[in-house]
């Protein structure tokens, strides 16, 4: 890996990082959220300061190349992050579908009750 990459890796996660906290601070985003951003800009920190890391998951993998191996971390942690954000995403339409229903009974009621 290349020490621009590495670098480049460090400022960007060093900022995600930071935004995140400024974030969180500012009750912003939900402290689910935020420790799973934290965790993850904490990884890619982890990954620019200590490249071996990756050079060893190719030597595992058998990935010529260190940087493809980056890539296909980085793709398989946002296919995970897509995932989990779908499943509360299916998971909030659920609770908006039976919220609708109780405040159409709701009205129901008090409709009935005026008459």
């Amino acid at each position: 890996m290349s020490l621009y990459l590495q670098i480049a890796l460090f400022v960007a996660s060093l900022l995600t990082f930071i935004f995140v906290i400024s974030c969180s601070k500012k009750h912003k985003m939900n402290i689910k959220y935020s420790i799973v951003w934290t965790l993850w800009s904490l990884g890619i920190i982890l990954i620019s300061i200590f490249p071996q890391i990756v050079y060893y998951i190719s030597n595992i993998l058998s990935i010529a190349v260190a940087v493809n191996t980056l890539f296909l971390i980085m793709i398989f942690l946002l296919y995970l992050l897509s995932f989990y954000l779908f499943l509360k995403i299916s998971l909030l339409n659920e609770q908006i579908k039976n919220m609708a229903y109780e405040i159409s009974l709701l009205k129901k009621e008090i409709g009935n009750q005026n008459e």
